[in-house]
């Protein structure tokens, strides 16, 4: 099991009683969700108290801690491309087989670099950065290798469960709006936090579809129940 506190792996829990798949350190990390929700729901800001490299807010306290990957829906060119144009001219019958020789090869070369710069212009999903993230009670912290980055749940508008740890979400940076998808470990994490604060009647919060389908009872069976339901 993973440890919500440390990060590390606790051994123990009993095999898969249908002979399934393993528990996995990301079933783990959802079993802590549902324990951290459960803790804020009642009204106490959980007190793992997880270390970190940076400063906190006053009052912050970090909650969860992880890797990440990240995929940011956006293009990468506006459809233009540099036009080759080179061209060689030549006589007999050596010159004009290497001046259609050219020709041939710009006619490639330009055909290549349009169809690149149309497939650059495609709003699409697209690799864009991985790092350390830190779930806390305010927001969330993206520690990347260009710098150390603080989002507050008031500057995300939308969030979704996708997959199993994974989420959608749309927010507001200091360079304008970002539609991303984050997979972590603590994706569920981060959606019941930010559901609580800003959108407690989201479908997926009230209706516990976050959970994947048949999750709980699952964990149950090869033993690791839930320790306290989420709340409906």
């Amino acid at each position: 099991m993973l440890c919500a506190m440390t990060g590390e792996l606790v051994t123990g829990g009993a095999p898969p009683a249908d002979g399934g798949r393993p528990w996995t350190d990301a079933d783990s990390a959802l079993w802590h969700t549902v324990r951290l929700l459960a803790t804020v729901e009642s009204g106490v800001v959980p007190d793992e108290g997880i270390r970190t490299l940076f400063p906190l807010h006053d009052g912050e306290v970090a909650i969860a801690q992880g890797t990440y990957t990240l995929d940011s829906m956006r293009a990468v060119g506006d459809g233009s491309y540099q036009r080759s144009g080179s061209f060689v001219f030549g006589t007999g019958a050596l010159g004009l087989a290497l001046t259609a020789g050219t020709l041939a090869a710009n006619a490639s070369q330009n055909n290549a670099a349009r169809a690149q710069a149309a497939a650059d212009a495609q709003v699409v999903w697209r690799p864009d950065h991985a790092g350390l993230l830190t779930v806390t009670n305010l927001g969330f912290w993206i520690v990347t290798n260009t710098g150390t980055f603080w989002w507050d749940w008031a500057s995300v508008d939308l969030m979704q469960v996708v997959a199993f740890n994974t989420v959608v979400l749309q927010g507001r940076s200091e360079h304008g709006p970002v539609t991303w998808r984050i997979f972590s470990y603590w994706s569920e994490l981060l959606f019941v936090l930010w559901a609580r604060a800003r959108h407690p009647g989201h479908p997926q919060l009230a209706g516990r579809a976050w959970l994947p389908e048949r999750w709980e009872a699952w964990a149950a069976a090869v033993g690791h129940p839930l320790p306290i339901a989420p709340a409906v």
